[in-house]
């Protein structure tokens, strides 16, 4: 009805313009105007157009359709040449790109704006039409002008890749400074996109970790020994990103593993990070950007991350596998004396360790469950620790 009312005022504009004398000087489509041009067989019924999904009638006089004596209708050029010009106008329109935003919700992570199809009227073809079809039916299809980023072709840019789980479920994982640095890292991180050869860096995307930028002193491993340090437990969040990344078939930039295995992963796919040294870097080596999203469940002690980007047609899916595959060798204890202490004192300020050598696999499946294919991802060595024990004197000599 508004296209209608629309054609109703460009119809009674181009009336007024006859009416006055004033004609268009020039037409946007190059045509041959005749100053008449001869239509066959006609009768005097109004004109009736389909264009799409609408139709409308047109009184010939008003678009410059009129008779001879003999019965022929007869065409000003130019005043069709108008309507039609305003026909492309009004039955014109730019296609629209799909696009997407993140989300607060784990659940629904995005949300898409749908694309919506243009269409194209040419003046010039409805001009022809209208002077050669040789009825009272003039009927026009507008061209599809598809846009150039569809409501599929987001969605599946942004599929579901891969998803990882830890959990923080014990007394020592869970203790509460320790789970609002987790939390702090995993917020930093979600929602972070990583476009195409670019690489990310959690140090450089959560900052140093000191008090001054709001983390909270919680243990962590300097020294080949548990200490209190700003940040500790972001290494859990590291490795989980670790273990999502690995399963999205990203590249790891930079990883470095821990002076032991971890206890919430599988011994080889812990990634350890600190301010200023080691870092946890991957490079998205796919044509399309990857989206990282974080959950943590605080009821539940859990780290969940999930990677989203364009799914790889030649699996459906990645798992991994970690396997200790041998021993180091066990260090001698470093035994030093301190005077200081009571008779027979023995103070423990370092426990040995003896180290671990493990493979990592990737497993590729298909869509069926298949296994594809099993490669190596990388194999790692946890090095030995030597204990540090102080003596009192008369335990020393």
């Amino acid at each position: 009805m508004k296209k209608i009312l629309m054609l109703i005022f460009i119809l009674l504009a181009l009336n007024l313009g006859c009416r006055g004398g004033e004609v268009a000087q020039e037409a946007p489509v190059d045509i041959d105007m005749q100053p008449y041009l001869t239509l066959t067989e006609y009768s005097k019924q109004p004109l009736s157009f389909s264009i799409d999904e609408a139709s409308f009638t047109v009184e010939p006089a008003d678009i410059g359709l009129c008779y001879t004596s003999g019965g022929q209708r007869l065409c000003d050029g130019q005043v069709l040449m108008d309507y039609c010009n305003a026909l492309e106008v009004l039955y014109t329109e730019e296609s629209e790109d799909a696009s997407i935003s993140a989300t607060d919700s784990f659940e629904n992570p995005f949300v898409v704006t749908l694309s919506k199809d243009g269409r194209s009227l040419s003046a010039k073809e409805v001009f022809e039409c209208v002077i050669n079809s040789g009825t009272d039916e003039v009927v026009i299809g507008a061209q599809r002008i598809a846009p150039d980023v569809t409501t599929d072709s987001l969605q599946q840019q942004n599929s579901l890749i891969s998803t990882y789980t830890t959990s923080f479920d014990s007394s020592t994982l869970r203790k509460e400074n320790r789970v609002f640095n987790i939390t702090k890292a995993a917020e930093l991180i979600d929602g972070v996109v990583v476009e195409p050869d670019e690489v990310f860096s959690i140090n450089e995307t959560i900052g140093d970790r000191n008090k001054k930028n709001g983390w909270k002193t919680a243990g962590a491993i300097s020294g080949g020994k548990y200490v209190q340090e700003y940040g500790g437990g972001v290494c859990q969040v590291s490795s989980t990103l670790f273990n999502a990344v690995m399963m999205a078939d990203l590249k790891i930039v930079e990883r470095h593993h821990h002076s032991w295995p971890m206890s919430y992963v599988p011994i080889g796919r812990d990634a350890t990070i600190s301010t200023g040294t080691k870092d946890f870097r991957f490079q998205n080596t796919t044509e399309y950007p990857v989206t990282i999203r974080t959950y943590v469940d605080q009821s539940a002690y859990s780290l969940t991350i999930c990677i989203y980007g364009l799914r790889s047609s030649d699996y459906a899916y990645i798992e991994i596998e970690s396997e200790k595959t041998g021993n180091v060798d066990s260090l001698p204890d470093e035994v030093h004396l301190d005077e200081s202490l009571p008779a027979n004192t023995k103070v423990v300020e370092r426990e040995g360790r003896r180290g671990k050598k493990s493979t990592t696999y990737k497993l590729y499946y298909s869509e069926s469950g298949e296994l594809l294919d099993r490669v190596v991802s990388h194999k790692d060595t946890y090095p030995s620790i030597a204990a540090i024990v102080y003596l009192s004197p008369d335990l020393y000599y």
